[in-house]
């Protein structure tokens, strides 16, 4: 395990492996899980929202998060890791999420339900949030904007392959502090969280098409925003 993430997954994978937790479970806050395991909360939110997205744990707000019954391990999509630390790597994988979180955003346009909707606008909320405060640490809220759309497609299998794809969903290559300056952290995050909020309304308007575009145009400046940082450095 290679991230804080992962370390808190696992944590609570092991846990239900080994029967610690049981299906109709509430599982520990998110203030009992920072001091157990020595975490921020936006790396136990992260982990909460893969464990979501795989379908391993439910949350009922107001309430807590708990424990689903599990699906058979047999049944589940399987991707190989990813080296997060290649730029070819990471390129790929946003050419690889293009088509397959498109057609996601277009489903949850047609399928989304109310609840999906408070799910969406809450991750959005969050990611916009830590940014009014100055804060350019969101990658939990986006890779829960991204898992809570995919849950809003109806469609378990992109729920398991997002999911599976852990901080591929919002990747971050092992950039130096000049490389980081270049990408004025701020301002970029101000222009994803303004292409997340033109695919939130698309499907607050169940407009299958524009939600599809939207997110189509999303990863595509994506993948060109982190080539011209890259190439930049490399000049």
């Amino acid at each position: 395990m290679s991230s804080l993430t992962d370390k808190v997954v696992a944590t609570l994978s092991e846990d239900i492996e080994r029967g610690m937790l049981r299906p109709g479970d509430r599982i520990p806050t998110e203030v009992a899980l920072m001091k157990q395991l020595s975490v921020s909360r936006s790396v136990v939110r992260e982990a909460i929202s893969r464990l979501q997205a795989a379908h391993v744990v439910e949350t009922r707000h107001g309430i807590g998060t708990f424990i689903l019954p599990q699906q058979d391990k047999e049944d589940a999509v399987r991707l190989p890791d990813a080296d997060l630390s290649s730029m070819i790597d990471v390129m790929a994988i946003i050419e690889f999420r293009i088509d397959l979180e498109a057609a996601a955003a277009a489903l949850a346009a047609v399928r989304r339900t109310d609840q999906h909707l408070k799910q969406i606008a809450a991750a959005l909320a969050r990611f916009e949030a830590e940014l009014a405060h100055g804060s350019t640490n969101v990658v939990a809220h986006d890779v829960e904007f991204h898992l809570q759309i995919a849950r809003a497609s109806g469609n378990r299998y992109f729920f398991d392959v997002l999911s599976q794809m852990g901080r591929g969903v919002s990747p971050r290559t092992r950039l130096g502090k000049a490389e980081l300056a270049e990408l004025d952290q701020i301002e970029r995050l101000r222009n994803v969280l303004s292409e997340h909020q033109m695919i939130y309304q698309a499907i607050v308007r169940q407009d299958a098409d524009d939600a599809r575009a939207a997110m189509r145009m999303h990863l595509s400046n994506s993948r060109e925003r982190l080539r011209r940082a890259h190439e930049s450095t490399a000049s």
